[in-house]
């Protein structure tokens, strides 16, 4: 059998394996019935225009009043009942009194309410209004002061709405190597235990059994992404049908080239990350010891965001450039700052390198380990496979 109908055949194994199309299913409605209850109960919650009650001693300000009875049910007491009802909040634990004083306002509650934020609004609002009523200043005159300086932003390359893009590509490399990562340590790890690959490897050679499964895998992770990615977008046209806002939008973040750019990329960095992950799997005998490995490294996709904030800056270029990050830091820096051809091209390289030079680490140290009943191979051991391969 030759090399590429021995990858095949393994590749399709695995698919068939682990990807499930009903238990697929089954995760889509159970998400979608999950996704409704808690965007009606959401609704429900914010649905209810139940005002707070604010309580108002009678010497206070009437302007004052309308204003906070617009977003308030206002109730007014007397200057003698005010002691009794500062002594019912401590009492009943709620309640809220506002004292209007020549300096500012005093609020006094049980404990921090929910609805400061809307009063404090109010308030400024209110306070604004006075003090341009004092300093004679007309409403047209106020909002001249306050208006912005206009600025109109011509880009002769505006590839901002593009970032979009970096960050679904990402989004769907992340997904995609969370669900591989188990079924990569249940593959191997799992095999091993149950001692059926050494009659399988007498068959088939061990290169073309870990490059099938590290395809099969990465297929399979791909499908779960790819399904719920066609949910997300049925999502999103409903969106932009019910809130009436222009599918123009869409189209203007769609660039051919960038799109090509960004699936190379996330494509070999699933299947660089797959066959990293493979070789670890294959030094690891016991497959409860896997569920820690298959999140030491995943952090690293995370970090890349944060750090290209200034992505010329030397910590962006060097994460452009490393392996474990290029597959979204240079996606990223090429939307957001200027890259050249050869800077691009010499990345994906690199990727492309990285890969294939785990997915042969990772066949020897399978190789080794079958060999080795009952022992997990030693660092010394692994160090020497790779400087081997």
């Amino acid at each position: 059998m030759k090399y590429l109908k021995q990858v095949f055949t393994v590749t399709v194994w695995e698919y068939r394996r682990f990807y499930k199309p009903k238990n697929e299913l089954v995760g889509i409605v159970i998400m979608l019935i999950l996704f409704s209850f808690f965007y009606l109960g959401s609704k429900y919650v914010m649905s209810d225009t139940e005002k707070n009650t604010l309580t108002l001693l009678e010497n206070t300000a009437p302007g004052l009043v309308d204003t906070l009875a617009k977003e308030f049910d206002v109730e007014v007491i007397s200057l003698t009942a005010k002691d009794q009802f500062l002594k019912e909040i401590i009492d009943e634990k709620e309640g809220l009194l506002l004292l209007e004083k020549d300096t500012g306002y005093v609020l006094h509650s049980w404990k921090k309410p929910a609805a400061l934020k809307l009063l404090q609004k109010k308030l400024n609002s209110y306070t604004q209004t006075k003090v341009v009523e004092e300093l004679g200043i007309t409403t047209k005159q106020l909002d001249k002061i306050l208006s912005p300086a206009i600025v109109e932003q011509l880009y002769f390359d505006d590839s901002g709405a593009r970032s979009v893009l970096v960050y679904f590509f990402a989004g769907l490399m992340i997904m995609a190597v969370l669900v591989s990562f188990a079924y990569q340590f249940t593959a191997i790890t799992g095999e091993k235990q149950l001692k059926i690959t050494e009659q399988i490897v007498s068959a088939i050679k061990p290169q073309a059994w870990m490059d099938g499964k590290i395809l099969g895998i990465t297929l399979t992770g791909l499908s779960s992404v790819v399904a719920y990615s066609i949910i997300s977008s049925l999502g999103g046209m409903l969106y932009f049908q019910f809130t009436d806002r222009p599918v123009s939008n869409i189209i203007e973040i769609l660039h051919l080239p960038s799109i090509l750019i960004f699936l190379a990329f996330t494509m070999v960095g699933i299947m660089m990350w797959n066959a990293m992950m493979a070789a670890i799997a294959s030094v690891i005998t016991d497959p409860n010891n896997s569920g820690k490995s298959s999140l030491m490294l995943v952090p690293l996709i995370f970090v890349v965001a944060s750090l290209l904030v200034s992505p010329d800056h030397r910590a962006g270029v060097f994460l452009s450039w490393f392996p474990l990050t290029s597959a979204t830091a240079m996606p990223m820096r090429w939307v957001v700052s200027v890259v050249d051809w050869w800077e691009l091209a010499g990345s994906f390289a690199v990727l492309v390198i990285t890969f294939y030079l785990f997915r042969k680490l990772a066949a020897k140290i399978f190789h080794v380990s079958i060999l080795i009943s009952g022992k997990e191979p030693t660092w010394k051991e692994v160090w020497k496979l790779a400087r081997e391969g």
